[in-house]
């Protein structure tokens, strides 16, 4: 019979520590022919020497390791992402191989709404946002009270247990997994997605679009808003299409492309990639105009402009 510590190392050893915030096989579909990419360190200012494949980029250790009260650590969330990831992949797969002929159906736009919405909250950049609006679960007057916490008996919790279970580090991380449900409890998300979303597939199937570590340009009006983070936002299926959150009557320019890949770059904390090593520099060369005539914040509201109704 096993010992308790042999068992704990058991766990400990069997327990990922390499944890992806962008899943390996949605950037799958932004790799050349050898499936790697090139990866720009913006923070460093340098294409990293060799090209890396999706399994060796854009993680991070024990991101989503939970530690509970008895110092017992889990990657439970981890299995619950990988969980929710696999529902999403056949329908991430039917929008892939589409073309602007093909009618994407409600259902396909529905999961893929929720796995947006699911790796909004999981990015590095919105962890200490999920901290404070985790403070606001279990409240009765707040867009969050779709999840309520009840005792075994199916009574209320005390509210210092309840303070308690929203401060602790597990709860927090949790958190990620819980807010990416608020949209579905209003009740305009079908018609949107329905009316206003549109794909814009390249014109020569290449992969010209360009994936960074904060992929889902918005505005920044409400990055934060558990409800409307993703009323209008830009965001890479793969590198030939692009999902637009706004009806669009007619085609964009060629310029537009160069545009979007230039915010990805802008909108990117550290790290941004493409198959592609020589339009990647040329592209690093243009972002940096803008960095030395300090227009870097005019980048975003410029695509925005181009796609106006």
């Amino acid at each position: 019979m096993d010992s308790p510590m042999k068992k704990s190392k058991q766990s400990k050893n069997n327990r990922s520590k390499k944890h992806h915030y962008l899943p390996r096989k949605y950037l799958r579909g932004f790799v050349n022919n050898q499936s790697c990419f090139f990866v720009y360190d913006k923070q460093n200012d340098k294409i990293l020497p060799r090209p890396l494949s999706p399994d060796a980029t854009f993680f991070e250790n024990n991101l989503n390791t939970v530690i509970f009260p008895n110092g017992e650590a889990s990657d439970f969330l981890e299995k619950l992402y990988t969980e929710f990831e696999n529902q999403s992949w056949g329908p991430l797969d039917t929008i892939r191989n589409s073309n602007n002929k093909t009618p994407i159906q409600l259902l396909d736009k529905m999961h893929l709404f929720l796995f947006l919405l699911f790796l909004h909250w999981r990015l590095p950049s919105n962890i200490k946002h999920v901290d404070e609006l985790s403070e606001k679960f279990f409240g009765k007057d707040n867009n969050l009270n779709y999840f309520t916490l009840k005792s075994k008996s199916g009574g209320s919790v005390p509210q210092e247990i309840a303070e308690k279970i929203k401060n602790s580090s597990a709860f927090k991380k949790s958190s990620r997994l819980m807010l990416p449900f608020a949209p579905f409890y209003t009740n305009n998300w079908s018609e949107r997605l329905n009316k206003d979303w549109r794909f814009l597939y390249t014109g020569d199937g290449n992969n010209w679009y360009l994936v960074g570590d904060n992929p889902i340009i918005t505005k920044g009006d409400n990055d934060h808003d558990p409800i409307n983070c993703l009323n209008e936002f830009v965001f890479p299926i793969s590198g030939k299409i692009l999902l637009i959150s706004k009806r669009i009557n007619r085609d964009l320019s060629p310029e537009f492309v160069i545009q979007y890949n230039i915010s990805i770059i802008e909108r990117a904390q550290r790290f941004v990639a493409c198959p592609n090593k020589d339009f990647l520099e040329a592209l690093i060369k243009n972002y940096k105009v803008y960095v030395q005539f300090g227009k870097t914040t005019s980048i975003i509201p410029e695509m925005f402009d181009m796609i106006k109704a």
